[in-house]
Parts: C-alpha cells; sequence; structure tokens
C-alpha cells in the first residue's frame, strides 16, 4: 500500500509538471483495463472516443502502475470501463476518481452470473472469491457490450443511436463468434483441457467444459497436484497444456512430457477478443 501511495504521489508531481504552460489533451478520451475490453469499446463508440487501454500489451496487472502520461490523460477522460475484480482495479481505480471526479466508473460484471470460489491467483485477487475472467467467452461478452452501450448512453446521451447502431452490429459479430466456437467444439474429443493459468473458467462453464489448471491458488504448483494434473490428462486422453504467452512454460512442459503432449500457447488477453475465442475452440478441437 505504501508502495502504491509513492508511486501515486509521484506521478501526481508528474502530471502537475506536464500540466505547466503546456495544452491540455483535448479529444475525448475513455479508460478500460485490459485491451479485450478495449475492443469493445472501440466497436461501439467508433470514431467519436479515444479509448485508451490501462495495462498494454506484454504487461501483467500484478505489476502494472499507470504512467505519468496515462495519469494526464486519466485527468480528463469522461468514463473508464472495468472487469471490477482485478487486483489492479482494486489499487488504483479510487486514486483515478480522485484525480478526477467526473469520471464515471463502469463495472461490465454487471449482470453476469459469476463463478465464485476461494481463489487468489496471484496476479489479481477474487473479491469475494470471484473469477474475474468474464470477457473469456463470447455468452458473457454480449452482456459486457451492453453494458459498455449502457454507459456511453450516460456518458454522452446525444450519440444514443449512433451507439445502439453500432452495439447491434457488434453483438450480431459476438453471435457468429458464439456460433462459430460451439460448432468447432462439437469436433474436441474430450470435455476437459488442461491449460497453466486458469483464464477460461467462463469459457469452460459456458460451453459444457472442465479446465483443469496447473497453477494452484495462484502459486508455483507442488509436485503433488502436478501429479494430480498429469494423472487426470492420461485418464482423459487430454494430449496438450494450454499457456498464456506471459507465463513461464516450465510447469507446462513436465506436463506435457509426461503426458506425451504438446504446448499449445493461447492469448486471451489480445486485443483482436473474436480471432482469440475461435483460435481458442479450434486448439481444444484438434486433436494433437
Amino acid at each position: 500500500m505504501n508502495r502504491l501511495l509513492i508511486s501515486f504521489l509521484l506521478s501526481g508531481v508528474l502530471l502537475t509538471g506536464c500540466f505547466s504552460g503546456k495544452q491540455r489533451y483535448k479529444d475525448k478520451v475513455l479508460f478500460v483495463s485490459i485491451l479485450p475490453l478495449k475492443y469493445f469499446t472501440d466497436k461501439i463508440v467508433g470514431n467519436t472516443w479515444k479509448v485508451e487501454v490501462t495495462v498494454p500489451p506484454g504487461v501483467g496487472p500484478e505489476t502494472y502502475s499507470p504512467t505519468p502520461k496515462q495519469m494526464v490523460l486519466l485527468s480528463e477522460a469522461k468514463g473508464y470501463f472495468s472487469i471490477g475484480y482485478l487486483g489492479f482495479e482494486r489499487a488504483w481505480l479510487e486514486n483515478f476518481k480522485s484525480t478526477n471526479t467526473q469520471l464515471q466508473i463502469f463495472p461490465l460484471s454487471k449482470g453476469i452470473d459469476l463463478i465464485t470460489g476461494e481463489k487468489d491467483h496471484g496476479d489479481h485477487v477474487h473479491l469475494g472469491g470471484v473469477d474475474p475472467h468474464i470477457w473469456s467467452s463470447p455468452k458473457t461478452a454480449r452482456i459486457m457490450a451492453q453494458n459498455i452501450f449502457d454507459g456511453m448512453v450516460l456518458i454522452d446521451p446525444q450519440n444514443k443511436e449512433n451507439y445502439l447502431k453500432n452495439l447491434t452490429i457488434l453483438l450480431a459479430e459476438i453471435d457468429r463468434v458464439d456460433s462459430t466456437v460451439n460448432q468447432l467444439l462439437k469436433k474436441a474429443t474430450s470435455k476437459k483441457f488442461i491449460i497453466f493459468h486458469p483464464a477460461l473458467t467462463y469459457f469452460a462453464r459456458d460451453y459444457g467444459l472442465e479446465q483443469l489448471s496447473i497453477e494452484f491458488e495462484g502459486k508455483v504448483p507442488s509436485p503433488r497436484h502436478l501429479q494430480s494434473v498429469i494423472d487426470k490428462a492420461k485418464a482423459a486422453n487430454i494430449r496438450f497444456v494450454l499457456i498464456q504467452k506471459e507465463f513461464d512454460k516450465e510447469n507446462a512442459e513436465i506436463i506435457a512430457k509426461e503426458t506425451g503432449g504438446k504446448i499449445v500457447q493461447i492469448d486471451p488477453l489480445s486485443y483482436d477478443w473474436p480471432e482469440q475465442m475461435i483460435s481458442i475452440a479450434e486448439k481444444l478441437s484438434t486433436p494433437f
């Protein structure tokens, strides 16, 4: 907490310096927490707003702190679309609000049937045991898109019709992804899959799959847990291990070697959300 406060104060000093004798940022600005949310928001607002993402590509939410430039933009932003349960949001959203009292914050988890359990995944704390990976399923993405639209109507009501038109197009795209994922998963030889970090919890629930996580409570898995995953993989004839590009492959390689399988990389934090959802379904349905 002390580090966060120091970092925030330093950002404030830099922010003051950025404003001294310089023109303030004039574009209409919105912020989102992660890249998939930027994709949805871009689709709804079109060219009417500049959408900034807080956590950039390749950076883990567990270590991220906003840059001075981001703090400048946040001081003028009108809206912030969040997951609502990521650890860095918990640490920073109130600071953003105190810097910009006009900032409206919209948690996109509103209305979603949240998956709960006592979880601490290291890079984020599940508040109240809530799994935060709500963007990882087309079915939950529909609700998130509606929440973004509702937020934009509050921020910018005069453009409601334009946002509604864009929402309709986005929902049709999400429906297309959902249909494609359903068709692909019909080819899957197993309803179970192994993944390093459990980022596909909602995807698994919504498509009747079972996610087996190597990571255990946000920590390096114990030998006992690794052996349990290996035994389940052999029993279900799972021949591949999904891993996100930002995680170390060492433990995934152990399981792949023991099961005679291979490591398959995915990127649930990609901006290209439709491509990534379809790619994940293709990988789950491909016999390796």
